[in-house]
């Protein structure tokens, strides 16, 4: 289980996420203004990606060094704890692990070729082409979590140069 922080690193803590939190509120809040704002396209573009990725980063590390480092060791374990429970088991059964890799490589496949073979085909595909990649999109997350534990371990080799593949005989 966690072991609560004393008082003071409890100070600290809650110091801390209020000042990542306010990266966060500060960096979206400014967005509107400079949308509205009167500067060219690539500026405003640049940025808000600046707001929306530099302004939560650096927040962090001002988060960070204000928790210290066993702080910000007691969050994440906290966080991790609450999420735990959404992880993908690590074996499933045959017929599941079937059912991903359908759903998987389906989603691929379809979100891939799908456009150029029949682009006319479906109307309402191309009226709604947002929704129907967002459905996808967690479509394919949900695959995931469908094939379970040991294919997130097999999707991860894939990006390890020196990963192997030992097949049990």
């Amino acid at each position: 289980m966690l072991d609560a922080p004393d008082p003071a690193q409890k100070k600290r803590l809650i110091i801390g996420v209020l000042v990542w939190a306010a990266g966060w509120a500060l960096g979206l809040g400014l967005v509107p203004l400079v949308n509205g704002s009167d500067l060219a396209d690539g500026l405003k573009a640049t940025i808000n990606g600046i707001l929306l990725l530099g302004f939560p980063k650096l927040f962090l590390v001002f988060a960070v060094a204000i928790m210290g480092k066993p702080g910000f060791a007691y969050l994440k374990r906290l966080i991790a704890s609450h999420f735990k429970r959404f992880a993908p088991p690590a074996t499933v059964s045959p017929l599941r692990y079937r059912i991903g890799l359908i759903m998987f490589v389906s989603l691929i496949v379809l979100g891939s070729i799908g456009p150029y073979i029949a682009p006319d085909a479906l109307p309402t595909l191309q009226e709604n082409r947002r929704a129907f990649a967002m459905a996808g999109d967690a479509l394919l997350v949900v695959s995931l979590f469908v094939l379970g534990g040991d294919f997130w371990d097999k999707l991860r080799a894939l990006f390890i140069r020196e990963a192997r593949v030992v097949f049990d005989k």
